[in-house]
Protein backbone atom coordinates (compact mmCIF):
# COMPACT_ATOMS: atom_id res chain seq x y z
CA UNK A 1 0.00 0.00 0.00
CA UNK A 2 2.56 2.45 0.98
CA UNK A 3 4.43 1.81 -2.57
CA UNK A 4 0.74 3.20 -4.23
CA UNK A 5 0.83 6.12 -1.74
CA UNK A 6 4.28 6.66 -2.69
CA UNK A 7 3.85 6.89 -6.59
CA UNK A 8 1.05 9.71 -5.79
CA UNK A 9 3.13 11.73 -3.52
CA UNK A 10 5.68 12.82 -6.17
CA UNK A 11 4.54 16.25 -6.17
CA UNK A 12 5.65 16.99 -2.36
CA UNK A 13 8.40 15.78 -0.22
CA UNK A 14 5.99 13.71 2.17
CA UNK A 15 3.06 12.94 3.49
CA UNK A 16 0.81 13.96 6.68
CA UNK A 17 -1.61 11.75 7.65
CA UNK A 18 -4.17 12.64 10.52
CA UNK A 19 -7.29 11.74 9.90
CA UNK A 20 -8.83 8.52 12.11
CA UNK A 21 -9.83 6.52 9.38
CA UNK A 22 -6.94 6.70 7.24
CA UNK A 23 -4.97 6.11 10.02
CA UNK A 24 -6.86 3.00 10.89
CA UNK A 25 -6.42 1.95 6.95
CA UNK A 26 -3.13 1.82 6.99
CA UNK A 27 -2.33 0.69 10.20
CA UNK A 28 -4.80 -0.62 12.55
CA UNK A 29 -4.44 1.62 15.23
CA UNK A 30 -7.97 2.71 16.39
CA UNK A 31 -6.08 5.46 19.57
CA UNK A 32 -7.79 8.74 19.94
CA UNK A 33 -4.22 10.63 19.01
CA UNK A 34 -1.70 9.50 15.92
CA UNK A 35 -0.39 10.85 12.86
CA UNK A 36 1.40 9.55 9.80
CA UNK A 37 4.34 10.30 7.92
CA UNK A 38 4.87 8.76 4.95
CA UNK A 39 8.41 10.28 2.99
CA UNK A 40 9.85 8.55 -0.39
CA UNK A 41 12.03 6.00 1.91
CA UNK A 42 10.20 5.96 5.39
CA UNK A 43 7.04 5.67 6.84
CA UNK A 44 6.61 7.58 10.50
CA UNK A 45 4.16 6.62 13.31
CA UNK A 46 3.52 8.92 16.15
CA UNK A 47 0.93 9.63 19.15
CA UNK A 48 1.64 10.24 22.83
CA UNK A 49 2.27 8.05 26.20
CA UNK A 50 -1.01 6.64 26.60
CA UNK A 51 -1.08 4.84 23.64
CA UNK A 52 2.60 4.11 22.43
CA UNK A 53 2.81 0.98 24.09
CA UNK A 54 -0.17 -0.15 22.40
CA UNK A 55 1.09 1.38 19.04
CA UNK A 56 4.15 -1.04 19.10
CA UNK A 57 2.15 -3.87 19.34
CA UNK A 58 -0.58 -2.84 16.91
CA UNK A 59 1.20 -0.78 13.74
CA UNK A 60 2.59 -2.65 11.22
CA UNK A 61 6.60 -2.62 11.36
CA UNK A 62 7.19 -0.66 8.19
CA UNK A 63 6.34 2.17 9.93
CA UNK A 64 8.75 3.18 13.13
CA UNK A 65 6.96 4.40 15.83
CA UNK A 66 7.50 7.41 17.54
CA UNK A 67 6.50 9.53 20.74
CA UNK A 68 4.67 12.55 20.85
CA UNK A 69 6.37 14.14 24.22
CA UNK A 70 7.12 17.33 25.72
CA UNK A 71 9.76 18.42 23.21
CA UNK A 72 7.71 17.28 19.88
CA UNK A 73 7.69 20.73 18.37
CA UNK A 74 11.73 21.06 17.93
CA UNK A 75 11.72 16.49 17.20
CA UNK A 76 8.92 17.76 14.43
CA UNK A 77 11.00 20.28 13.07
CA UNK A 78 13.97 19.13 12.86
CA UNK A 79 12.53 15.39 11.46
CA UNK A 80 11.46 17.67 8.68
CA UNK A 81 14.99 19.27 7.92
CA UNK A 82 16.78 15.81 8.62
CA UNK A 83 14.64 14.50 6.00
CA UNK A 84 15.35 17.32 3.66
CA UNK A 85 11.18 17.65 3.46
CA UNK A 86 10.52 21.18 1.60
CA UNK A 87 6.89 20.41 0.46
CA UNK A 88 3.95 18.23 2.97
CA UNK A 89 0.64 16.86 1.64
CA UNK A 90 -1.57 17.31 4.19
CA UNK A 91 -5.49 16.46 4.32
CA UNK A 92 -7.15 19.13 3.42
CA UNK A 93 -10.66 18.17 3.66
CA UNK A 94 -9.77 16.99 7.36
CA UNK A 95 -7.56 19.77 8.45
CA UNK A 96 -9.01 22.78 10.87
CA UNK A 97 -8.05 26.17 10.29
CA UNK A 98 -6.06 25.99 13.60
CA UNK A 99 -4.98 22.66 12.32
CA UNK A 100 -3.25 23.95 9.79
CA UNK A 101 -2.31 27.53 11.10
CA UNK A 102 -0.64 25.56 14.11
CA UNK A 103 1.21 23.18 11.69
CA UNK A 104 2.26 25.58 9.47
CA UNK A 105 4.13 27.57 12.57
CA UNK A 106 6.14 23.82 13.46
CA UNK A 107 6.83 23.55 9.51
CA UNK A 108 8.60 26.83 8.75
CA UNK A 109 10.42 26.69 5.49
CA UNK A 110 8.18 23.37 4.25
CA UNK A 111 5.43 24.32 1.63
CA UNK A 112 1.79 22.86 2.82
CA UNK A 113 0.35 21.30 0.01
CA UNK A 114 -3.39 19.69 -1.01
CA UNK A 115 -3.11 16.06 -1.13
CA UNK A 116 -5.98 15.68 -2.97
CA UNK A 117 -7.44 12.83 -0.96
CA UNK A 118 -4.92 10.15 -1.44
CA UNK A 119 -5.84 7.70 1.22
CA UNK A 120 -9.84 8.41 0.25
CA UNK A 121 -8.97 7.34 -3.50
CA UNK A 122 -7.59 3.83 -2.41
CA UNK A 123 -9.96 3.34 0.02
CA UNK A 124 -13.24 3.50 -2.77
CA UNK A 125 -12.41 -0.15 -3.23
CA UNK A 126 -12.70 -2.83 -1.02
CA UNK A 127 -10.30 -5.46 -0.08
CA UNK A 128 -12.42 -9.02 0.46
CA UNK A 129 -11.40 -8.49 4.37
CA UNK A 130 -13.53 -5.09 4.30
CA UNK A 131 -15.96 -6.17 1.98
CA UNK A 132 -16.82 -9.15 4.67
CA UNK A 133 -16.83 -6.60 7.40
CA UNK A 134 -19.39 -4.58 5.31
CA UNK A 135 -21.68 -7.13 4.80
CA UNK A 136 -21.76 -8.46 8.74
CA UNK A 137 -22.92 -4.68 9.49
CA UNK A 138 -25.29 -5.40 6.71
CA UNK A 139 -26.85 -8.18 8.08
CA UNK A 140 -26.46 -6.73 11.72
CA UNK A 141 -28.65 -3.98 10.62
CA UNK A 142 -31.51 -6.28 8.99
CA UNK A 143 -31.62 -8.31 12.08
CA UNK A 144 -32.39 -5.44 14.38
CA UNK A 145 -34.72 -4.02 11.62
CA UNK A 146 -36.55 -7.35 11.81
CA UNK A 147 -36.56 -6.29 15.43
CA UNK A 148 -37.55 -3.03 15.82
CA UNK A 149 -40.43 -3.73 13.12
CA UNK A 150 -42.37 -5.79 16.14
CA UNK A 151 -42.20 -2.76 18.36
CA UNK A 152 -44.06 -0.38 16.04
CA UNK A 153 -46.79 0.04 17.66
CA UNK A 154 -49.50 2.71 18.68
CA UNK A 155 -48.34 4.69 21.02
CA UNK A 156 -44.11 4.01 20.44
CA UNK A 157 -42.60 7.40 20.10
CA UNK A 158 -39.70 8.21 17.73
CA UNK A 159 -37.35 8.85 20.36
CA UNK A 160 -37.77 5.33 22.04
CA UNK A 161 -37.46 3.41 18.48
CA UNK A 162 -34.07 5.07 18.15
CA UNK A 163 -32.85 4.15 21.67
CA UNK A 164 -34.58 0.35 21.04
CA UNK A 165 -32.60 0.62 17.46
CA UNK A 166 -29.47 1.38 19.41
CA UNK A 167 -29.78 -1.24 22.40
CA UNK A 168 -30.41 -3.85 19.65
CA UNK A 169 -27.22 -3.16 17.35
CA UNK A 170 -25.26 -3.78 20.85
CA UNK A 171 -27.45 -6.81 21.38
CA UNK A 172 -27.07 -7.85 17.88
CA UNK A 173 -23.12 -7.64 17.86
CA UNK A 174 -22.57 -4.44 16.68
CA UNK A 175 -20.12 -2.14 17.58
CA UNK A 176 -22.90 0.68 17.66
CA UNK A 177 -24.52 2.74 15.34
CA UNK A 178 -22.71 4.29 11.92
CA UNK A 179 -24.65 7.19 12.59
CA UNK A 180 -27.71 8.72 14.46
CA UNK A 181 -30.88 6.36 13.48
CA UNK A 182 -33.47 8.67 11.67
CA UNK A 183 -37.01 7.83 12.71
CA UNK A 184 -39.96 9.51 11.33
CA UNK A 185 -43.94 9.27 12.00
CA UNK A 186 -46.40 10.82 9.72
CA UNK A 187 -45.85 13.89 8.14
CA UNK A 188 -42.21 13.63 9.72
CA UNK A 189 -41.02 11.30 6.83
CA UNK A 190 -41.38 14.36 4.27
CA UNK A 191 -38.25 15.76 6.09
CA UNK A 192 -35.75 13.67 4.71
CA UNK A 193 -32.74 14.09 7.23
CA UNK A 194 -35.76 14.24 10.20
CA UNK A 195 -34.66 15.05 13.43
CA UNK A 196 -36.06 12.29 16.02
CA UNK A 197 -39.26 13.63 18.39
CA UNK A 198 -41.40 12.80 21.18
CA UNK A 199 -44.21 12.14 18.29
CA UNK A 200 -46.28 9.27 19.10
CA UNK A 201 -47.03 6.94 16.31
CA UNK A 202 -50.63 6.57 15.48
CA UNK A 203 -52.70 3.98 13.10
CA UNK A 204 -52.18 5.84 9.59
CA UNK A 205 -49.00 7.07 10.30
CA UNK A 206 -46.29 6.31 7.08
CA UNK A 207 -43.08 5.48 8.87
CA UNK A 208 -39.65 6.15 7.97
CA UNK A 209 -36.32 4.21 9.34
CA UNK A 210 -33.02 5.09 7.94
CA UNK A 211 -30.23 3.14 10.64
CA UNK A 212 -27.07 1.54 10.33
CA UNK A 213 -24.50 -0.98 12.09
CA UNK A 214 -21.12 -0.04 12.73
CA UNK A 215 -19.33 -3.35 12.83
CA UNK A 216 -15.41 -3.60 13.46
CA UNK A 217 -14.96 -0.19 12.20
CA UNK A 218 -16.58 -0.63 9.11
CA UNK A 219 -20.31 0.60 8.21
CA UNK A 220 -23.95 -0.36 6.76
CA UNK A 221 -26.76 1.93 5.55
CA UNK A 222 -30.29 1.29 4.83
CA UNK A 223 -33.94 2.98 4.69
CA UNK A 224 -37.25 1.33 4.75
CA UNK A 225 -40.59 2.72 4.85
CA UNK A 226 -43.66 1.69 6.02
CA UNK A 227 -47.75 2.25 6.58
CA UNK A 228 -49.57 1.73 9.37
CA UNK A 229 -52.68 1.48 7.57
CA UNK A 230 -53.99 0.39 3.68
CA UNK A 231 -52.19 3.10 2.27
CA UNK A 232 -53.84 5.46 -0.11
CA UNK A 233 -53.74 6.30 -3.82
CA UNK A 234 -51.77 9.15 -3.83
CA UNK A 235 -49.39 6.79 -0.93
CA UNK A 236 -49.29 3.90 -3.76
CA UNK A 237 -48.08 5.83 -6.25
CA UNK A 238 -45.36 7.51 -5.01
CA UNK A 239 -44.01 4.60 -3.10
CA UNK A 240 -43.98 2.85 -6.70
CA UNK A 241 -42.16 5.63 -8.31
CA UNK A 242 -39.64 5.57 -5.58
CA UNK A 243 -39.37 1.57 -5.89
CA UNK A 244 -39.01 1.90 -9.46
CA UNK A 245 -36.55 4.36 -9.74
CA UNK A 246 -34.07 2.57 -7.21
CA UNK A 247 -34.62 -0.73 -9.52
CA UNK A 248 -33.87 1.30 -12.59
CA UNK A 249 -30.89 2.71 -11.27
CA UNK A 250 -29.49 -0.95 -9.28
CA UNK A 251 -29.79 -2.17 -13.01
CA UNK A 252 -27.62 0.00 -14.36
CA UNK A 253 -24.75 -0.87 -11.66
CA UNK A 254 -21.51 -2.26 -12.98
CA UNK A 255 -17.77 -1.50 -12.92
CA UNK A 256 -17.03 0.78 -15.69
CA UNK A 257 -20.09 2.86 -15.80
CA UNK A 258 -20.23 6.63 -14.61
CA UNK A 259 -21.89 7.52 -12.04
CA UNK A 260 -24.56 10.16 -13.94
CA UNK A 261 -25.52 7.24 -15.89
CA UNK A 262 -26.89 5.28 -12.77
CA UNK A 263 -28.56 8.84 -11.43
CA UNK A 264 -30.34 9.56 -14.71
CA UNK A 265 -32.16 5.74 -14.51
CA UNK A 266 -33.69 6.96 -11.27
CA UNK A 267 -34.40 10.52 -12.02
CA UNK A 268 -36.36 9.45 -15.31
CA UNK A 269 -38.63 7.42 -13.14
CA UNK A 270 -39.25 9.99 -11.02
CA UNK A 271 -39.76 12.50 -13.42
CA UNK A 272 -42.05 10.48 -15.73
CA UNK A 273 -44.00 9.91 -12.34
CA UNK A 274 -44.13 13.83 -11.60
CA UNK A 275 -42.21 13.94 -8.42
CA UNK A 276 -38.87 15.27 -9.66
CA UNK A 277 -39.16 18.64 -8.20
CA UNK A 278 -39.72 16.30 -4.76
CA UNK A 279 -36.21 14.49 -5.10
CA UNK A 280 -33.71 16.67 -3.75
CA UNK A 281 -30.74 14.82 -1.92
CA UNK A 282 -28.06 12.55 -3.91
CA UNK A 283 -29.10 9.27 -5.42
CA UNK A 284 -26.11 7.57 -3.02
CA UNK A 285 -22.75 7.33 -1.14
CA UNK A 286 -19.80 5.18 -0.80
CA UNK A 287 -20.25 3.31 2.59
CA UNK A 288 -16.92 1.82 4.36
CA UNK A 289 -14.97 3.12 7.29
CA UNK A 290 -17.36 6.34 7.15
CA UNK A 291 -20.88 6.16 6.51
CA UNK A 292 -20.45 8.85 3.85
CA UNK A 293 -17.22 8.68 1.83
CA UNK A 294 -16.02 8.53 -2.04
CA UNK A 295 -18.10 7.82 -4.68
CA UNK A 296 -20.39 10.42 -4.68
CA UNK A 297 -23.51 10.12 -6.50
CA UNK A 298 -23.70 13.88 -6.62
CA UNK A 299 -20.13 14.99 -7.93
CA UNK A 300 -20.36 17.45 -10.80
CA UNK A 301 -17.05 15.77 -12.22
CA UNK A 302 -18.02 12.51 -13.86
CA UNK A 303 -16.61 9.27 -11.96
CA UNK A 304 -16.15 5.84 -13.26
CA UNK A 305 -17.76 3.40 -11.03
CA UNK A 306 -15.11 0.32 -10.11
CA UNK A 307 -15.26 -3.21 -9.01
CA UNK A 308 -15.57 -3.64 -5.28
CA UNK A 309 -16.94 -0.24 -4.98
CA UNK A 310 -20.06 -0.73 -2.07
CA UNK A 311 -22.33 2.42 -2.41
CA UNK A 312 -25.72 3.05 -1.85
CA UNK A 313 -28.71 3.86 -3.97
CA UNK A 314 -31.55 5.69 -2.00
CA UNK A 315 -33.77 7.78 -4.26
CA UNK A 316 -36.78 9.23 -2.44
CA UNK A 317 -40.09 11.02 -2.47
CA UNK A 318 -41.21 13.94 -0.22
CA UNK A 319 -44.44 15.78 -0.70
CA UNK A 320 -44.17 19.08 2.14
CA UNK A 321 -46.46 18.82 4.84
CA UNK A 322 -47.61 15.28 3.40
CA UNK A 323 -45.25 12.11 3.81
CA UNK A 324 -42.03 10.96 2.33
CA UNK A 325 -40.95 7.55 1.14
CA UNK A 326 -37.30 6.75 0.66
CA UNK A 327 -35.82 3.32 0.34
CA UNK A 328 -32.05 2.14 0.75
CA UNK A 329 -29.91 -1.12 -0.13
CA UNK A 330 -26.51 -0.84 -0.16
CA UNK A 331 -24.97 -2.45 -3.39
CA UNK A 332 -21.62 -3.95 -3.86
CA UNK A 333 -20.04 -2.72 -7.83
CA UNK A 334 -19.17 -6.30 -9.60
CA UNK A 335 -17.06 -6.78 -12.95
CA UNK A 336 -19.88 -7.27 -15.00
CA UNK A 337 -22.79 -6.14 -12.58
CA UNK A 338 -23.26 -5.94 -9.06
CA UNK A 339 -24.41 -7.58 -5.58
CA UNK A 340 -27.09 -6.25 -3.82
CA UNK A 341 -26.10 -6.48 0.13
CA UNK A 342 -29.16 -5.67 1.12
CA UNK A 343 -31.78 -8.59 1.37
CA UNK A 344 -34.31 -6.28 3.78
CA UNK A 345 -38.01 -6.50 2.06
CA UNK A 346 -39.46 -3.71 0.30
CA UNK A 347 -42.16 -4.63 -2.15
CA UNK A 348 -45.41 -2.93 -1.32
CA UNK A 349 -47.00 -5.87 0.25
CA UNK A 350 -44.20 -6.19 2.41
CA UNK A 351 -44.27 -2.62 3.54
CA UNK A 352 -47.84 -2.72 5.35
CA UNK A 353 -47.47 -3.31 8.70
CA UNK A 354 -50.18 -3.79 11.65
CA UNK A 355 -49.85 -1.77 14.56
Amino acid sequence: MLKEIRKKIKKFSALLVMKPENIFYLTGFTGSRGLILITNKNAYFYTDFRYFEYAKKTVPKIFKVQLINKKWKKDWSGLLKKLKIKSLGIEENFFSLKQYNDLKKLSKGVKLKESKSIIEALRETKSEKELMLIKKAQQINEKVLNIIKRHLKAGVSEKQIEWLIIQEIHNCGGNGPSFNPIVAFGNHTAIPHHQNTDRKLKKGHVVLIDMGVKYKNYCSDMTRTYFTAKPTVLQKTVYAAVLDAQKNSIKMIQSGITHKKVINAAIKIIKEAGYLNNFQHGLGHGVGLEIHEAPNLTAEKSIKLKENMVMTIEPGIYLENNFGVRIEDMVKITRSGHINLTKAHKELENAIINI
